[in-house]
């Protein structure tokens, strides 16, 4: 028997994985259940290894299954990619920008700025995915985007093609109501014994924070760790202690239950911009930056900027 597998197979595996029944990957594909069950039980019998259990009438993948979907999903989109790019330029009508962008980065300043540059920019088509941003870094470096965003130091990121969009003082997040909330400044021995929320212990800002209470002889109470800040945020809201966020997820809230006041000696975030080095296109990549540039410096107060 023939052991090849081809692009069929691989997209009646996605799409099963997708929808988890047969009826669902049926109409995804727009083909036959039969055609559906006749390519799952294909690629099984070629590459030897059963992909899915039939309980209660759903397919349940295996652990198997699970492993495969991820390499079987990029590559399918790469191949995606591929053919509209070639749509693209046999109509010469629309370009492709994928941005990879750290949390707080994509939900603050990101649509505005995709929003603005779009509408100067209407036949390029934004792609934004959410990543740690040691992920974002790893996505550039290897080609799988144009531009990341990434909220770690330039010296640490060892990559060329980078810039700086912000580098802004790191606050202190607080209930509205905490004896705290009228002070101009927060110093390290404040937080001396105090309920606190903290980044997770792989998030780089989480190592300066703790470098600088540590250096004060300060022991906090840490109660609940996240990685991202936006949780930060909403568990300091539910009173879960005091925190410290970087600023540019600070400035965007909105809510009335906190006060963000300045830590010193300060923390420093950079909100850098990576760009890759299959982006070769500086008609998309020089307006977009600007854009970019433009639209964090609005969010960001500038009584926090520390350099630009």
């Amino acid at each position: 028997m023939d052991k090849k597998i081809t692009l069929r197979h691989l997209e009646a595996f996605r799409a099963i994985m997708m929808r988890r029944t047969v009826t669902g990957a049926a109409q995804m594909l727009e083909v036959t259940q039969p055609v559906v069950t006749r390519l799952i039980a294909d690629l099984e019998e070629r590459i030897a290894i059963p992909l899915f259990k039939r309980i209660k009438g759903r397919l349940v993948p295996t652990p198997e299954a699970t492993l495969l979907f991820q390499d079987v999903h990029q590559s399918l989109m790469g191949i995606e990619r591929i053919a509209n790019a070639a749509s693209n330029l046999n109509s010469l009508k629309l370009s492709r920008l994928e941005i990879a962008a750290a949390p707080a980065m994509a939900l603050s300043f990101l649509p505005r700025t995709i929003a603005s540059f779009t509408r100067e920019h209407p036949e390029t088509l934004v792609a934004l995915q959410t990543h740690s941003s040691s992920t974002v870094l790893d996505m550039v470096q290897s080609g799988r985007c144009d531009l990341g965003f990434a909220m770690l130091p330039v010296r640490k990121m060892g990559y060329a093609k980078t810039e700086v969009l912000v580098s802004a003082k790191m606050v202190a997040a607080l209930p509205a109501q905490h004896r705290f909330a009228t002070r101009k400044v927060l110093r390290p021995e404040d937080f001396e014994g105090e309920g606190f929320v903290s980044l997770s212990p792989w998030v780089e800002a989480r190592t300066r924070i703790d470098s600088l209470m540590t250096a004060h002889g300060v022991h906090r109470r840490i109660n609940v760790e996240t990685q991202l800040s936006s949780a930060v945020i909403k568990l300091v809201e539910a009173g879960a202690g005091l925190a410290i966020i970087e600023p540019l997820t600070a400035c965007a809230y909105t809510g009335g239950l906190l006060k963000f006041i300045p830590v010193e000696p300060h923390i420093v975030a950079d909100y850098s911009i990576l760009i890759s080095p299959r982006m070769s296109s500086t008609l998309i990549l020089k307006p977009f930056i600007d854009h970019a540039r433009r639209e964090i410096r609005k969010m960001v107060s500038s009584n926090l900027i520390v350099r630009d």
